[in-house]
C-alpha cells in the first residue's frame, strides 16, 4: 500500500528536489534577470563588504553572472573565471566538473549558480574539492520567502530570469553547506525591491523605496541573500600517550596557506 496520498498532486511545490533530471536553462547575462543591473550593483557591493574578511590568495568565479563582478581586491592577479557558457569568462567548463586541482583555491564566489544548476550539490562537491583547507565560500542565491518574487507567479514570467530557475532558501543551503563540514561566518539578505521584468535599469530612483525601508525592518522580505562560509578542517589524533586524554577531534584549526600564490591562473588547471 502506498504511504503517499494519490489525491495530494505538485508536493515538489512545497519542497523541490536539489536534482533536476532536465536541463535548467540559465542566464547568460545580468541583463537577461529582471532588474538585472541594479542586482548586480547590489551584489558588487555585498562582495565588496564580505571581501573584508578575505585573504588575498587565488580567487576562482563560477557561473555567467560572475565575468562582470570585480574581485580584484581581495585576490593576487586577475581572478580566474569559469562558466559552461560562451562569454567573457576564461575558462569554459561544466561547473559539476570543475578543470581545476584539488585545494588549489583560496576562495570560490558562487554569485546566483544553484538556482539554474541542474545538480547544485554536485557543484557544491566541486567547489569543496578545488577549495584549500581553511578557504572560503561566498554564494548569493534567490528567496523563495520574498515577495519580491511574487510577480513570477503571473504565467507570463514564467519562462523569463530569475523565476525561471529553482529556489532553494538560506536555511536548506546552510544545511547543504553544514554537511560537507562549512562554518558559516556571515549570513545576509539584501535587494530590498520588487523584481519587474519591465523594469531593467540599474538605477531606479535616489531616494529609498517603500519596498527597501520594509526589508531593513524585516530583512526576511529582501529577495536575495548571501553567505559566507570557511572550509573547516579538523585534525584526527591518531596515537595517543599513556595518560592522555582519549578525544579523538580537536577543534578546527587553519590549514597551511598556500606559500606563494600561483604565478599564472593556468597553475591551478589540470595538466
Amino acid at each position: 500500500m502506498s504511504l503517499f496520498n494519490p489525491n495530494i498532486k505538485d508536493v515538489s511545490v512545497l519542497l523541490k528536489p536539489a536534482y533536476s533530471p532536465s536541463r535548467i536553462p540559465a542566464p547568460i547575462g545580468w541583463q537577461e534577470l529582471a532588474c538585472g543591473d541594479y542586482i548586480r550593483t547590489q551584489t558588487q557591493l555585498l562582495i565588496n563588504d564580505y571581501g573584508r574578511r578575505l585573504r588575498c590568495g587565488t580567487t576562482v568565479l563560477l557561473g555567467p553572472l560572475s565575468a562582470q563582478l570585480n574581485c580584484q581586491r581581495f585576490s593576487v592577479r586577475q581572478p580566474l573565471t569559469i562558466s559552461p557558457n560562451k562569454g567573457t569568462a576564461n575558462v569554459r567548463a561544466q561547473l559539476e566538473h570543475l578543470p581545476l586541482k584539488n585545494g588549489s583555491v583560496d576562495q570560490i564566489i558562487l554569485p546566483f549558480v544553484l538556482e539554474f544548476g541542474r545538480d547544485p550539490h554536485q557543484i557544491l562537491r566541486e567547489v569543496n574539492r578545488v577549495l584549500a583547507d581553511d578557504g572560503y565560500l561566498l554564494l548569493t542565491g534567490f528567496n523563495p520567502l520574498s515577495p519580491a518574487l511574487i510577480s513570477g507567479w503571473n504565467p507570463k514570467q514564467k519562462k523569463a530570469f530569475p523565476w525561471a530557475g529553482r529556489y532553494f532558501t538560506a536555511l536548506r543551503v546552510k544545511d547543504w553547506l553544514s554537511l560537507l563540514g562549512y562554518e558559516i561566518v556571515q549570513h545576509d539578505y539584501f535587494i530590498g525591491r520588487f523584481l519587474n521584468s519591465e523594469d531593467n535599469q540599474s538605477h531606479l530612483g535616489s531616494e529609498m523605496t517603500w519596498t527597501e525601508k520594509l526589508c531593513r525592518k524585516a530583512p526576511l522580505l529582501n529577495a536575495s541573500y548571501a553567505i559566507l562560509a570557511r572550509k573547516c578542517v579538523y585534525h584526527k589524533v591518531s596515537k595517543l600517550r599513556a595518560g592522555q586524554p582519549s578525544t579523538v577531534m580537536q577543534r578546527p584549526v587553519a590549514a597551511a596557506r598556500i606559500e606563494s600564490t600561483l604565478e599564472q591562473n593556468k597553475e591551478v588547471l589540470h595538466d
